[in-house]
């Protein structure tokens, strides 16, 4: 940071001591005016973009939260703070700060201290063992974040750390990059190869402890950093530490090594190291670690010869880092204690599984985090609901050149051109660095991802035609031909500017770098734009003999100190763990669904401070909305982990509660978790909704007749349970119903939406039934009583242009002779999925807060929270029913309404968990391509 900067900072800092009241993002941008107004030095100016940014990280503005479950681990931290010299920590921090002022090192300190605090104490005597799980979300900084306890731990007398990085020698090696830079301090490589002291990163600070890498980032055509036997350092003295890959010979090589070290005792036949804590970071723990057999006897070869690592130390700590837990926390926690394996001629004992029994810590991304649920929407358990934000293109042009499947029948059939959508894309991102230009990020990374395909072959002519058309581009701008000009004009204008509204309308957080640009301003910038942006090939395949494109350097972001701007192009590789800088603009066909691997292929995930806007996920309706599912899914376990924690409950009480979870049937392979045929679901206190409605005719008037069918059980309620508003029937209430109409009424619901089974549903609701444990059950039919509502045929008119106009759509009900007219709710789909075949519901949910409350005793809950808390005290069930004003999704013209639902159930303690024979939804193939690339094939 320069020196005027600083001294606008120490202003600032000043003028905000005298602020009462909360700090918030407007009331620091009128502090930074006050400061700009003071005249710090003649005729200097500052950065007000950049300040603004170092306060908010500062002062702790949106960060992120943690929640943790935990056994009764004895905290030692605080107490033992004062021993500890924090000088590797300290050198860090003070290196993140250098590098990015804006980087919230605070929250880092207080994260890693609360990591560290569940560890074991190093200087704890006697044996000990410590299984914990860190779960953050994709693209988040997770490596940050260990990068930072390995320092503290350090610091704290871990005297070894093993990092295992993955399974892909290229994240091993960016991993090992990270830990030179922000933990050794010197070049590995250089170390290692020509013993030559060469000062990276943290190194330029002078610490008294020197610590010893015992692998590298040396490569010349694999991965001959990683470990190997020829290191001689001793084990327990100076900190040592690895970075490996999750591989069948590098485990065994590290095992045998330090099985040789002189101070290895036999205990019961095997080798165990005394005395020398080790702390183990298992990254990406979901992938290759976990034990896919059913059997605790038969144990897969990553999984065993870890937990042969962990067990040749009496004093060890092992902490998974992952964002997709859910086939760690179906570990066993039972095991054999005489299990052994053989590595090079020595029997070792197998130790424990590596379930996380001791603590799981739940990073919450802090509000700038653009993850799922931003990118595809959600509603928090307090009613606050996200729209999605609109960055997301469909495209259906791809098969032809690309197919859907790539299988044994056509993979030879290899692509002659680009589909239009890819071309738009490329457009796109050539605009993207071009803007980002004008925001000051001239100097910054810019990536483009394209994952069309697995088999190597594909990826090298893809990535061959992707570079002609990236040239062809590159040629036209800087010859300023008018038909590509006018082409990257309109891309601009009808796309880049109403989606820039549109995210300074949404976003939930301040970035002022963000703002709208002329097109002079960004035809201005486009040469030198697209003469920065290079197209890589990435794959494993070493030679390019047999390729068409040869352009497959690894991409290293720290050799273009100038910004690289790249288009990576690629298959396996891609999609799990490296990072991509300054990605902007993902084309992605792959599918999968499993969710574990597709929240992992998410490489759009991340930071993307001043271009979020510019940001665009080219990719299928199909894949658009499974990730809506999942992501759906997987919000509801954050809240219900966040629930636990306040009960102070325990991991092995999270597992059981994710095993129950009737979300489990979005998440994953079942098959790979180890599952029987048939598991058992819960849905206590849980409520499913149906937001994604069919939108054939046939389901819609099925629907409306399964509604018409219960009135014709049920009836009309007694006229006091008509409750009005603006004397208009509001709803239709019937208190403590027999729960057979419900039940039929569910099962006759045509749906196809992952997480609703209706036999499922209606199933479970009888087994509660017989057990007494949900008191009553009612039914709600909500009505509209608007007189005009607003009907968004665009589906993306600005709020400051929705009029309520239009007649509300009514509909009739009959009983016994009368007839009750109701009104139509309205749910408008969003822009972005307005081309799929389903009707989704925008914000995800199809009901309201009020809505959810109305069979309660106590009303006017202003959170779902306390609304499930009173529900659980009442033990009251819930049944709501809505039509949709059919105008609120496009070309569907019947003249009925759309039905939809929202059951609510209350939380049971003692409830009847209902069995089921596991089904996956059949949407996607469990292995959709062939893949010749893959990075696990050792990894059984």
């Amino acid at each position: 940071m320069n020196e005027l900067l600083e001294s606008a900072k120490a202003i600032a800092y000043t003028l905000l001591s005298h602020h009462q009241g909360e700090k918030t993002d407007d009331v620091i941008l009128s502090i930074i005016e006050k400061a700009s107004a003071i005249n710090i030095i003649e005729g200097q100016t500052f950065d007000k973009l950049e300040l603004f940014e170092i306060l908010k990280a500062e002062l702790g503005i949106g960060k992120g939260e943690i929640t943790i479950l935990s056994e009764d681990v004895e905290p030692w931290l605080n107490e033992e703070k004062a021993n500890i010299e924090f000088e590797l920590w300290n050198r860090y921090k003070l290196d993140m700060r250098t590098n990015d002022p804006s980087f919230p090192v605070n929250d880092l300190d207080d994260f890693t201290d609360k990591i560290l605090d569940k560890c074991v104490n190093p200087k704890k005597e006697g044996s000990w063992d410590r299984r914990g799980m860190v779960v953050g979300h994709v693209q988040s900084g997770k490596t940050s974040n260990y990068v930072g306890l390995i320092n503290k731990a350090t610091d704290a007398g871990y005297k070894v750390i093993i990092v295992i990085a993955g399974t892909i020698s290229s994240l091993r090696r960016q991993t090992q990059e990270r830990i030179d830079s922000g933990y050794i301090g010197r070049s590995s490589s250089d170390y290692l190869t020509k013993k030559e002291y060469n000062v990276v990163g943290v190194g330029k600070y002078k610490v008294k402890t020197e610590i010893y890498p015992l692998t590298s980032s040396y490569y010349l055509k694999g991965d001959e950093g990683d470990f190997n036997q020829k290191a001689r350092t001793p084990i327990g003295t100076n900190p040592v530490i690895f970075v490996i890959k999750k591989n069948k010979g590098i485990l065994e090589k590290l095992i045998d090594w330090i099985a040789k070290d002189s101070n290895i005792r036999d205990v019961e036949g095997s080798p165990k190291l005394f005395d020398v804590p080790v702390l183990i970071i298992d990254d990406e723990a979901d992938a290759a670690s976990v034990n896919a057999s059913k059997s605790i006897e038969d144990i897969k070869t990553i999984n065993k010869l870890i937990r042969t690592l962990l067990n040749l130390f009496n004093q060890n700590t092992f902490i998974g880092y992952t964002a997709t837990p859910y086939a760690n926390l179906f570990i066993s926690q039972e095991h054999n204690e005489d299990l052994t394996t053989i590595v090079n001629n020595e029997e070792y004992k197998i130790g424990e599984d590596l379930f996380p029994r001791d603590f799981i810590i739940n990073i919450k991304a802090p509000t700038n985090y653009i993850g799922a649920a931003k990118i595809f929407g959600f509603e928090n358990p307090n009613g606050e609901e996200k729209e999605p934000l609109d960055i997301f293109r469909a495209i259906d042009d791809y098969d032809p050149p690309f197919f859907k499947t790539i299988n044994k029948n056509n993979k030879e059939d290899l692509p002659e051109y680009l589909p239009k959508s890819l071309e738009k894309a490329i457009e796109s991102f050539i605009l993207t660095c071009a803007i980002r230009r004008l925001r000051g990020h001239e100097n910054k990374h810019n990536s483009m991802l394209i994952h069309v395909a697995l088999l190597v072959k594909w990826i090298d002519r893809v990535a061959s035609l992707v570079n002609e058309k990236t040239k062809e581009y590159a040629n036209a701008i800087r010859s300023e031909d008018a038909e590509i000009l006018q082409e990257l004009k309109e891309l601009y204008e009808t796309d880049f500017v109403p989606t820039t509204d549109n995210i300074l309308e949404n976003l939930d957080y301040k970035d002022i770098r963000i703002k709208q640009h002329s097109w002079k301003e960004v035809k201005g910038e486009l040469k030198k734009a697209v003469s920065k942006i290079d197209v890589r090939s990435v794959h494993g395949t070493r030679s390019t003999t047999n390729l068409q494109y040869h352009n497959i350097e690894e991409i290293d972001y720290n050799r273009y100190e100038n910004g690289l701007s790249v288009i990576a192009v690629g298959g396996s590789r891609l999609s799990r763990g490296i990072t991509l800088e300054g990605l902007s603009v993902s084309y992605y066909l792959r599918t999968t669904k499993m969710y574990d691997s597709l929240m992992q292929m998410g490489r759009w995930f991340g930071y993307r401070p001043g271009y979020v806007d510019l940001c665009r996920l080219y990719t299928t309706e199909q894949i658009f909305e499974w990730f809506n599912h999942t992501t759906m899914a997987t919000e509801e376990m954050r809240n219900d982990f966040d629930e636990m924690t306040a009960s102070h409950q325990r991991p092995k009480d999270f597992r059981l509660k994710v095993r129950n979870h009737h979300g489990l049937m979005t998440i994953t392979s079942l098959a790979k978790l180890n599952f029987s045929k048939n598991i058992e679901i819960s849905f206590s206190g849980t409520n499913p909704q149906t937001y994604q409605l069919l939108k054939t005719k046939s389901a819609i008037e099925s629907n409306f007749k399964a509604l018409n069918n219960l009135i014709s059980v049920i009836g009309f309620p007694e006229v006091e349970n008509r409750k009005e508003t603006r004397g208009k029937i509001r709803y239709l209430f019937y208190p403590n119903l027999e729960i057979e109409p419900i039940c039929d009424f569910i099962d006759a619901f045509k749906i196809e939406q992952p997480s609703i089974r209706n036999a499922t549903l209606s199933d479970y609701i009888r087994a509660q039934s017989k057990n007494l444990n949900i008191s009553e059950w009612n039914i709600c039919i909500v009505s509209n009583t608007d007189e005009k509502v607003f009907i968004d045929y665009a589906g993306n008119t600005p709020l400051n242009e929705r009029q309520e106009k239009e007649d509300v759509m009514t509909y009739n009900l009959y009983s016994n002779g009368e007839t009750i007219t109701l009104g139509c709710s309205v749910r408008n789909q969003h822009k972005i999925t307005r081309a799929s075949d389903y009707y989704l519901i925008a914000k995800n949910q199809i009901d309201d807060l009020k809505d959810r409350q109305v069979d309660l005793s106590i009303n006017g809950l202003k959170t779902n929270k306390e609304i499930k808390e009173q529900r659980a005290d009442e033990k009251k069930g819930l049944l709501l029913i809505y039509a949709l004003d059919e105008r609120g999704t496009p070309n569907i013209n019947n003249g009925i309404p759309i039905i939809g639902y929202s059951l609510h159930f209350p939380k049971i303690d003692n409830e009847v968990k209902t069995s089921y024979t596991t089904t996956i939804f059949d949407s996607f193939d469990e292995n959709p391509q062939e893949d010749d690339d893959s990075p696990t094939d050792d990894n059984e």
